[in-house]
């Protein structure tokens, strides 16, 4: 398998283990320093970027994650993702960009890109 097919396989695994809830999977595929940042809320450490899964998308009783796109080029994989979440009877859906970079089959950094206006209808202004 080449490079670029093994760290598709890698995000796939990571992206099928927000939808599953298996934290367990999400922090062993991050690298010990990986680094994030996201849309609206900047930089992040690997902590904190896990800490805002299980606070927001792990709390949600289902939740569907579809790849529509993925691509990779060397280390990189880009994938776009629809998602569909319930939270009782409210349902949240949103479309993203992730970019990740990987090194040695980890995450060493990601890039979430999404519909902020969705997220602040859905659950609030995240400014404090």
């Amino acid at each position: 398998m080449s490079d670029a097919a093994t760290n598709k396989s890698i995000v796939r695994r990571f992206l099928g283990a927000v939808q599953s809830g298996d934290l367990e999977t999400i922090e062993a595929l991050q690298a010990p320093g990986c680094t994030w940042w996201v849309i609206g809320g900047g930089d992040m450490t690997r902590a904190k970027y896990t800490d805002a899964v299980k606070g927001m998308l792990l709390t949600a009783s289902t939740r569907k994650v579809e790849i529509i796109g993925i691509i990779a080029e060397g280390d990189t994989v880009a994938a776009e993702v629809r998602s569909e979440m319930r939270f009782g009877d409210r349902v949240y859906t949103n479309e993203y960009h992730d970019l990740f970079v990987l090194k040695d089959s980890l995450i060493v950094h990601g890039r979430e890109y999404f519909d902020t206006v969705k997220v602040a209808a859905f659950f609030g202004s995240q400014e404090g």
